[in-house]
């Protein structure tokens, strides 16, 4: 099906193509692939833009979301002694299954995505730290040739 649909009539150019495609290749069951928060601010590809003098503030406030998701992860071990709301089975289960996905370690518990947050935020404040270690080198090394090159 290049120039013309299997009828002779010419093949659709508005998207279709995209949409059949993914019918005969549905997307796999579970979540999207997810990058690295550090990888992606290290990726050459990507187009991020920080003030060198926001990089102390963005790599604090990193940190301190960081840490403020490893507070929650504290508490949300409350939750795996919620008091069901009533008596009847329902809400015996639904405060049983609460309790085990907040404080579960397995991937997509509370508990794991609080973690996993706390990582990714943590590997990107060290990630700004590094580079902005290196461009502060290369702006040292800069100066340094220059002023030599002015003597």
């Amino acid at each position: 099906m290049s120039d013309h649909g299997g009828f002779g009539a010419p093949a659709p150019s508005d998207g279709m193509t995209e949409n059949l495609s993914e019918l005969v290749h549905p997307p796999v069951a579970g979540p999207a692939p997810v990058r690295d928060l550090a990888s992606i601010l290290g990726d050459p590809a990507q187009h991020f833009q920080l003030d060198l003098d926001q990089a102390p503030q963005a790599i604090a406030a990193f940190c301190q979301v960081a840490q403020g998701m490893r507070d929650l992860m504290d508490q949300s071990s409350r939750l795996a002694n919620v008091t069901p709301p009533g008596l009847d089975a329902v809400s015996i289960n639904a405060a049983k299954e609460i309790g085990q996905w907040a404080i579960s370690e397995e991937p997509g518990s509370l508990r794991w995505a609080l973690e996993s947050g706390a990582v990714q935020l943590e590997k990107a404040a060290t990630a700004l730290e590094r580079s902005l270690a290196s461009h502060r080198n290369t702006d040292e090394v800069n100066a340094a040739h220059l002023s030599r090159r002015q003597l």
